[in-house]
């Protein structure tokens, strides 16, 4: 480790390293591999290296990865990230303190999710922010309301089981645009071969729905689902429906049109880079 930043950095952090590794062999000397995945699950880690910024009791303040600094300039950002972090933590608190007194907890629901579409993605706030967001949903009867705090809840966090259950009966024909987001959800936090059936069948009951537009979303979830049937799930006559599907929502760029080609031309050695 570089002395510049390795000295400087035990001032005011405590550096701890954790190993997630890949390899079948090295992964099966891990102590305590449910650890790995609780630690990951708890600060959102979706790649490596992550650097966490952490309070004592674990309490996240930011996270970062590589940049291209100079030691110095590296451990200024950390330092950075940790205070704007701490100043983040203190506006939920206050915020959590003024939903719990209000006599109006929606409009105070919807301020926060006013504030959740302004924040950086990896902010310490989010989880908080969107919890309000979620507890404000149960307390109107406004429809419009209720979907709209909803967007903003799965847009920061994604969607969770509840959320798609309340979108399965809020939005079953994807008129306002969240089937599509829950489907992008589950797409962006696929963790094994065995995620993908439910994956898939998601995405079949938003295709189902007629009213699927084609955006950018729309043809990564058609691409990738034609792309899992002929790679992982050994089914190619799904993956061909959907590699036509996609074929037919059009506007593919040259990866995804290589990937759609390579399915219907029964050639699937090439994987998606989106």
């Amino acid at each position: 480790m570089h002395s510049e930043f390795y000295t400087a950095a035990q001032n005011d952090f405590v550096l701890v390293s954790l190993d997630f590794p890949q390899g079948e062999e090295a992964k099966a000397a891990v102590p305590n591999p449910q650890r790995n995945d609780e630690l990951m699950a708890k600060y959102g880690v979706q790649g490596f290296p992550t650097v966490m910024i952490v309070s004592a009791t674990g309490e996240a303040y930011g996270q970062t990865g590589y940049k291209d600094l100079d030691p110095v300039d590296y451990l200024a950002d950390v330092a950075t990230i940790r205070d704007t972090g701490k100043k983040a933590l203190v506006a939920v608190r206050e915020l959590e303190a003024e939903f719990a007194d209000a006599e109006d907890k929606v409009a105070v629901a919807v301020r926060a999710a006013g504030e959740l579409s302004k924040m950086e993605a990896g902010s310490p706030a989010i989880a908080g922010y969107a919890d309000i967001v979620r507890q404000g949903i149960a307390l109107t009867q406004e429809p419009a309301v209720k979907i709209d705090l909803l967007r903003a809840a799965v847009m920061a966090t994604g969607a969770t089981e509840d959320d798609i259950k309340l979108i399965a009966d809020w939005d079953p024909k994807n008129e306002h645009g969240l089937m599509v987001m829950v489907v992008i959800s589950k797409m962006n936090s696929l963790g094994s071969i065995e995620d993908l059936p439910v994956f898939v069948d998601l995405a079949e009951k938003l295709h189902a729905t007629g009213n699927v537009t084609a955006d950018e979303d729309s043809r990564s979830i058609y691409i990738t689902c034609a792309f899992f049937c002929a790679q992982y799930l050994d089914d190619e006559a799904n993956a061909k429906v959907w590699a036509q599907r996609a074929t037919d929502l059009g506007g593919l760029d040259e990866r995804m049109q290589e990937v759609v080609d390579g399915i219907l031309e029964e050639a699937v050695e090439v994987e998606p880079d989106f």
